[in-house]
């Protein structure tokens, strides 16, 4: 019984390993993504404490923009924030997973009628 609960509690100790590395996004992410033929670099400047995520992103319109609701959930990152395009305010909304040194981000509008891909990666 006692061999029993020394594997349950090994093998739920190791079930959460993976998702404690994930979960450093502390630092300077960069990547690029296409937009209308043209590539747009971003920089990714994230803190964490905890499962929260705060930050900014700079090189869109209104940089840096601040961003919100920034959570981690095992390899998976959500946050959204605010952004300009030809006098109009989009709240984009950007989903990510998270592997070792990269962050493949699919990120849009929240109505859906625009979105890209990018991958980050983490900057030494």
């Amino acid at each position: 019984m006692r061999n029993l609960l020394r594997i349950a509690g090994l093998i739920a100790l190791l079930s959460m390993l993976p998702a404690a590395r994930a979960a450093d996004l502390s630092g300077t992410w960069k990547g690029s993504f296409d937009f209308n033929g043209d590539s747009v670099p971003l920089t990714f400047h994230l803190t964490m404490a905890g499962s929260a995520v705060t930050g900014t992103v700079e090189g869109l319109q209104t940089s840096p923009a601040e961003i919100h609701e920034g959570k981690i959930d095992g390899d998976t990152v959500i946050f959204w924030l605010n952004t300009d395009y030809q006098g109009t305010t989009y709240k984009l909304v950007y989903k990510g997973k998270v592997t070792a040194g990269q962050i493949a981000f699919s990120f849009g509008t929240d109505d859906g009628s625009w979105g890209a891909e990018l991958t980050a990666t983490k900057s030494a």
